[in-house]
């Protein structure tokens, strides 16, 4: 590998950096599906797309939520939503999808957000979510270290400020790259505060893993049989846990959390094993751990909204040369049409990437002048932004949907031998795609 694996998927970023030179052709699994260019069915399709688009006003998170309504119908009775991005790095993404967490909570009784953001960075916006305590910014890795997320996070505070609002909504983070000390204290904190006679034997299995599972490279610097020995005082602290549950109030929602903590030291341990000698399998586990924490979310917080890179909440595999198999394949197998997800789709602009020196900025430019390409259909549809249910398409915009064509990959790192695109089916891997014609950088935090 050309990149350490630690800043290849840092921030969880769809990065393929170490996968480069065969990368573009890998993509093209299925390209024989791709029709041809036909200028007929092309006028068909943007037909079709303005007839049955939803406009949007406005990319304002402040802005009346009265275009959004028809989000209610298209998402039913669903439990759980993935809410895509086409790149972490654009402002009128991260504002569009603000608004639309804004009517999935305010107006559909969603309760969680689970963020592509650590579960440990994750607790720290948990509590300034419903106690305005700490500053945000402190546990938001670079690419979501913006104002526009921010924003999200202080209109959330807001919103569980308010005492009409007897539900909170709750921060979770899917993704393990790192597991802080704060995991460990809330673990030993419930401990002492149930069965202090405990603590010596939780401590004991702790005391080597804090410092090792800081991050991917320290833990996959160490020898085969030192993490073998890690993985095992892991999972012997999730069973401590079970094994005295009668005397830890075992069947209260608290300790329900704190097995949960438990369990991103075991997923953390257990997936940096691979790392970096087995990186299929690295990858794999990777994406299983996502996929069980947005499921432990949904099943019990409650309804929950799925914060991440389009190819984390898709239902196909966007990057099967990257990943066997993504959280939102997981999802969708298992709770079915319970699981609806949202992708998004830019046009043109500028947007926030890594360059080859790894550094965070305005380097990523979207030229997307293939009229192959699905972002390139989606813009010539009239709106500045609008959604639309791909699930209603029928003739030659169904078929359209469902074969393989490019559209814009959003990896967190542009370079010469990294695509801008990649092939899928639009229609197999969203339920309904939110198009903005046009982008900025979001605006980071200095």
């Amino acid at each position: 590998m050309k990149k350490k694996m630690g800043i290849a998927i840092a921030a969880s970023m769809i990065t393929l950096a170490g996968f480069t030179g065969n990368i573009h052709a890998a993509s093209k699994v299925g390209a024989s599906l791709i029709a041809p260019y036909n200028s007929n069915q092309k006028a068909e399709q943007i037909k079709w797309l303005e007839k049955h688009a939803m406009p949007l006003k406005s990319t304002d998170p402040t802005a009346s939520l009265q275009d959004l309504r028809p989000l209610k119908d298209m998402i039913g009775s669903a439990t759980i939503v993935g809410l895509g991005e086409a790149t972490h790095g654009a402002h009128e993404v991260f504002t569009m999808k603000h608004r639309i967490v804004n009517y999935l909570t305010a107006e559909m009784g969603f309760k969680a957000l689970v963020l592509e953001e650590g579960w440990d960075r994750a607790l720290g916006l948990d509590r300034y979510v419903l106690t305005g305590k700490g500053d945000p910014s402190q546990y938001l890795s670079p690419v979501f270290n913006t104002k526009e997320i921010i924003d999200l996070l202080q209109w959330i505070r807001q919103y569980n400020a308010d005492p009409k609002h007897k539900s909170k909504i709750r921060i979770i983070g899917m993704d393990i790259q790192t597991v802080n000390e704060s995991v460990y204290n809330n673990i030993l904190t419930y401990v002492k505060k149930y069965d202090p006679k405990l603590v010596t034997r939780f401590d004991q299995k702790m005391k080597g893993l804090i410092p090792v599972t800081k991050d991917l490279d320290t833990f996959g610097g160490l020898k085969k049989e030192t993490k073998a020995r890690y993985v095992s005082d892991a999972k012997q602290i999730s069973a401590l846990l079970e094994q005295n549950k009668n005397k830890l109030n075992g069947k209260s929602p608290e300790f329900a959390w704190i097995k949960q903590n438990a369990r991103i030291i075991e997923q953390f341990t257990t997936m940096t094993v691979a790392y970096p000698d087995n990186l299929e399998d690295f990858y794999l586990k990777h994406d299983i751990a996502m996929y069980e924490n947005a499921k432990w979310t949904e099943e019990h917080v409650g309804k929950t909204i799925v914060w991440g890179h389009n190819g984390h909440v898709s239902k196909t595999n966007m990057l099967p040369f990257v990943y066997p198999k993504m959280a939102g394949q997981h999802l969708a197998e298992h709770y079915g049409k319970r699981y609806v997800t949202i992708g998004t789709s830019v046009f043109e602009g500028r947007y926030n990437v890594y360059n080859t020196s790894q550094q965070f900025g305005p380097y990523g430019i979207l030229k997307l002048n293939d009229p192959n390409n699905f972002n390139y259909t989606l813009g010539q549809v009239k709106y500045d932004q609008f959604f639309v249910d791909l699930r209603k398409a029928s003739g030659v915009t169904k078929t359209w949907l469902n074969e393989q064509h490019p559209i814009f990959a959003g990896v967190t790192t542009v370079g010469p031998d990294i695509p801008t695109t990649v092939d899928l089916s639009l229609g197999q891997s969203f339920d309904i795609i939110v198009h903005i014609q046009k982008v900025k950088p979001s605006q980071l935090n200095q």
